[in-house]
């Protein structure tokens, strides 16, 4: 990895906590909290400003990863003692106490900020303490910073979407079959593997603007029969040495086919033999709708390496093709199921179907988030399927190398929507703990003890630190 590599992780990673922590100030100060501190990176400070005005101190910290808003009242303390509620006093003028209120590392009661134990405060004070708020405005500001996370993907998908043009937008309508020339030896040009991909008007023909795309074997036979010369000139699709990418130029061939050829040499995909045809609408693989084609690849992915049950419209009914096997190939030991059928592109490109394909394509990467946890469980990824911020760090460097821009804007999408819904996840020390605490708070109408929170906050803490640390050993190992 590059020196500019990892300052390019840093700063992705750096405006993502930016924009989780934002999310969590702007809704606690909505809410009269009073902040503390707002910080990115962890440890030692290396900037610090105060605010005058609202004495919230700014800094950015020397670790650079994580971050945090620290706002008054927030761990250890009490709400007032006795019969007071949420910084009122039972009686006008009666002193209002709160417990272990301080700042970690630092004693700003001088200045009138942070009460030390014990010390008298204002009423008014106390109510800006986080824990004197009502559980609804804790559990509001606890989810805004994963949601700013899942906004701000959903925003950079829309950027995405507009950016990748009409071109990537597509339906789930079938548009036709691969013809794949399946023989060993080599027939007039053609090697095992090509696929047929467009009919062209002759050899020296260079315009690819008027070709047709070849969807179907019984376009090449009516091909053939209306040649005057019964060859018929093709482009195909064929892999590099390396199988990872397309020759281009399509190499273009002129063949002589007839049924018996196109029968013993040629083979269609495995998903027209199952009974798929052209025009037909996919809804749903499984048990999951599916809406756009990035829908439609991705769950054919994630499933599709197992027979699966495809539901389509097909003139007007819901038909169900049951036990439909699909290609599959491997990566990193993972099988993936891939998709043997064209499918057509929108019709139009407006302002609707770029929110249309947004949305979709926002909910089908959350979804991955979830199936990523599940095949963790189910043994369907190993551990070495994990990684920390180190390798995101080579994932990015490896993007960004490849010149891919709409990769490289993806890949922060997925992390940032990841930050989103991993935040959200009930385990202590984590957003989605909090509210879990706060949801039973809820239920149960009174609070759960401070001691019992700030036990169980701490030893998820010291067990996520943990992984950290077994994850980032197994990406340095991994460089």
């Amino acid at each position: 990895m590059s020196f500019l590599s990892i300052l390019l992780a840093l700063l992705i990673f750096g405006v993502l906590i930016f924009i989780h922590e934002l999310g969590h100030f702007l809704v606690a100060r909505a809410f009269g909290v009073k902040i503390l501190e707002f910080s990115i990176g962890m440890g030692p400070k290396l900037v610090s400003i105060t605010s005058k005005k609202s004495g919230t101190r700014y800094s950015l910290r020397m670790i650079p990863i994580g971050g945090f808003v620290s706002m008054f009242g927030e761990s250890g303390m009490e709400a007032v003692q006795g019969s007071q509620n949420a910084g009122q006093s039972s009686t006008p003028n009666e002193p209002i106490f709160l417990n272990s209120v301080q700042e970690t590392g630092e004693s700003t009661a001088n200045n009138g900020d942070v009460p030390e134990k014990k010390q008298e405060i204002d009423p008014e004070l106390a109510k800006q303490a986080y824990c004197n708020k009502s559980v609804w405005i804790r559990i509001l500001i606890s989810l805004a910073g994963p949601l700013m996370n899942l906004l701000l993907g959903f925003l950079l998908m829309m950027v995405l979407v507009i950016s990748a043009g009409s071109n990537a937008a597509a339906t789930t309508r079938v548009a036709g079959f691969y013809l794949t020339y399946n023989a060993e030896e080599t027939y007039q040009g053609l090697q095992k593997g090509d696929y047929l991909y467009a009919l062209k008007d002759g050899p020296e023909d260079t315009d690819a603007t008027d070709d047709v795309r070849i969807v179907s074997i019984e376009q090449i036979k009516a091909a053939v029969k209306n040649s005057s010369t019964g060859k018929i000139t093709v482009s195909v699709l064929r892999l590099n040495e390396a199988g990872t990418d397309t020759i281009t130029p399509y190499p273009v061939v002129t063949l002589s086919l007839t049924d018996d050829i196109l029968a013993e040499k040629f083979e269609t995909s495995i998903s027209a033999k199952a009974g798929l045809q052209i025009d037909d609408v996919i809804l749903k693989v499984n048990n999951t709708s599916v809406y756009t084609y990035d829908q439609l690849s991705y769950e054919i992915m994630n499933q599709g390496y197992r027979p699966v049950n495809l539901t389509v419209r097909r003139n007007g009914e819901k038909i169900v093709l049951s036990n439909v096997t699909l290609p599959s190939y491997e990566a990193s030991g993972i099988t993936f199921g891939d998709v043997d059928f064209l499918i057509y592109r929108e019709a139009n490109f407006h302002f609707g179907i770029i929110l249309k394909h947004t949305f979709f394509r926002s909910v089908s990467t959350v979804k991955m988030v979830f199936d990523s946890i599940k095949g963790l469980f189910t043994h369907r990824y190993g551990f070495e399927a994990v990684s920390g911020p180190i390798g995101i760090t080579k994932t990015i460097s490896e993007v960004a190398k490849s010149g891919q821009t709409l990769n490289l804007l993806y890949l922060v999408i997925v992390i940032s929507i990841n930050l989103g819904v991993m935040n959200l996840l009930p385990l202590p020390a984590l957003d989605g703990g909090h509210l879990l605490l706060y949801v039973i708070e809820a239920i149960r109408r009174k609070p759960i003890k401070r001691e019992v929170e700030g036990v169980v906050n701490f030893v998820g803490l010291i067990l996520i630190l943990l992984l950290a640390v077994i994850i980032a050993i197994k990406d340095i190992i991994s460089l």
